[in-house]
């Protein structure tokens, strides 16, 4: 790795990459060499890179950048190890009240549904040319105030469960430490590093939730 670089070498690195003019080949070489720097600069540079007219030319260019999350968020220290959870934690709680978002948006659109299809059936019923009819539009009409009760019910615990992780996730983002990981870590933790035990771990949270 090359670590034996100055800021003046960085910087110039950084200003070749988006330079037109820089050959094809040298071109390459810079994002490999940016790619094994450790250095957050250097990834937020290749980031940059990734959406120029020129980031074809280095077809392996989202390796590279993979790479460069490794050696920049892999943990060095107790604190940036925890850090490093509380960020996969943040992901994950996210991850969880997007769903409940979705679920509540769901629950409300199908009683909204339900209370249109009430108010059909009432003026159908008043207008059903004979008995047989009206009796069949009333048994379809008979069981709608329960459901668009259920609906509104299940609508009412997400927005409770929704309100929790909400502030679950406001906290685990306040307890967050490390810049590099506040900055980036959210976008690219638990895809970026694989630990040995990740199916065992898996398995454990999936038993937990049953």
């Amino acid at each position: 790795m090359p670590n034996d670089y100055t800021p003046a070498e960085l910087k110039l690195w950084i200003t070749k990459i988006n330079d037109p003019r820089t050959p094809d080949e040298e071109l390459k070489r810079i994002t490999m060499t940016l790619a094994h720097l450790d250095n957050p600069e250097a990834l937020r540079a290749l980031e940059e890179f990734r959406k120029s007219p020129r980031a074809e030319e280095v077809e392996w260019l989202d390796l590279a950048i993979e790479e460069s999350s490794y050696f920049v968020l892999s943990p060095s220290n107790e604190r940036e190890q925890k850090d490093y959870i509380r960020v996969e934690l943040w992901q994950e709680y996210e991850e969880e009240l997007l769903d409940k978002m979705a679920q509540r948006d769901a629950a409300e659109a199908h009683k909204q549904q339900l209370e249109v299809e009430k108010e059909f059936l009432e003026a159908a019923i008043a207008n059903a040319p004979n008995e047989d009819i009206r009796l069949q539009l009333r048994m379809r009409h008979s069981d709608l105030d329960g459901q668009i009760w259920l609906a509104a019910d299940d609508r009412a615990n997400l927005e409770r469960e929704i309100a929790a992780l909400e502030f679950i996730v406001e906290q685990i983002e306040k307890a967050v430490e490390s810049p590099i990981y506040r900055k980036q870590g959210k976008r690219e933790i638990g895809v970026h590093m694989h630990r040995d035990c990740e199916d065992w771990l898996k398995k454990r949270k999936s038993k937990n939730n049953v």
